[in-house]
């Protein structure tokens, strides 16, 4: 069984063809990298998998069930959860009640709980801070915990952004450019803590446009190119490939 699924994916908007007869596939427990010039269809690809795009044709499956037409609280509720090149935080929480709040969806408490300030919703409570530190100890945060989400650098909002992702306990992750603005040792950081959560045992899929990152952390590479899949194996098939040097890569290419 693969971890995830696209069979013949189409996406249009109007007379606009953005993915194009998509077949791809996620092998459980890997990093799979997802390039391609801009308009490629990566961003649109997660935003199908992640179901904030209804699709057009074709079916996108995880873990074996299908996920098409399901709203994106259900597919995160089944353990594929995304995030954004963009992090949205709330700014004037603090580290760990932002990612307390990326919890709710095993929230175990109701609303005359929480209103009443019962034994359980206290309980409940108590067991989301307590998740919510390791998880900050886990990414090299929990020494900020209490600090203002807007206090923070860029490469540590982008950290408290998957923070949050891993608070909703993922089996797969969809990473949104996690490298994007970020100084040479914030992409160490980042590639570091990409590999422990793999480790943990968390399939991971990422577009990034640092092909330095992508060659060095992914397992497989899938390319995309005006919606098709272009060419789809390890770092070095497609640092080989020339359909891939031509699309996207071109004069760039030594920087693999």
């Amino acid at each position: 069984m693969y971890e995830l699924e696209a069979r013949n994916l189409q996406m249009k908007f109007g007379g606009v063809t953005a993915i194009a007869g998509l077949d791809l596939v996620v092998e459980e427990g890997e990093i799979r990298g997802l390039i391609g010039p801009n308009g490629a269809g990566k961003t649109t690809f997660f935003n199908a998998c992640s179901g904030r795009y209804p699709i057009t044709a074709g079916e996108i499956r995880y873990r074996g069930h299908t996920i098409s037409g399901l709203k994106p609280h259900e597919i995160a509720a089944q353990g594929l959860v995304r995030t954004f090149q963009h992090v949205t935080l709330f700014k004037k929480f603090s580290v760990l009640k932002n990612v307390m709040a990326g919890n709710y969806l095993h929230a175990q408490h109701s609303y005359w709980g929480s209103l009443l300030r019962t034994r359980k919703t206290r309980e409940a409570e108590a067991g989301s801070e307590r998740r919510a530190r390791e998880i900050l100890d886990f990414i090299g945060l929990g020494h900020i915990a209490h600090q203002q989400a807007a206090t923070l650098a860029h490469g540590h909002q982008k950290m408290l952004g998957i923070a949050i992702a891993l608070a909703a306990e993922p089996r797969m992750l969809l990473l949104d450019e996690p490298c994007a603005g970020m100084n040479n040792d914030e992409s160490r950081e980042m590639i570091a803590l990409v590999r422990r959560i793999r480790d943990t045992g968390i399939t991971i899929m990422l577009i990034e446009h640092d092909m330095k990152v992508v060659m060095g952390l992914c397992d497989r590479i899938t390319v995309l190119n005006f919606g098709n899949n272009i060419a789809d194996g390890t770092p070095e098939e497609v640092r080989a490939n020339p359909e891939v040097r031509e699309a996207y890569l071109g004069s760039q290419a030594h920087v693999a």
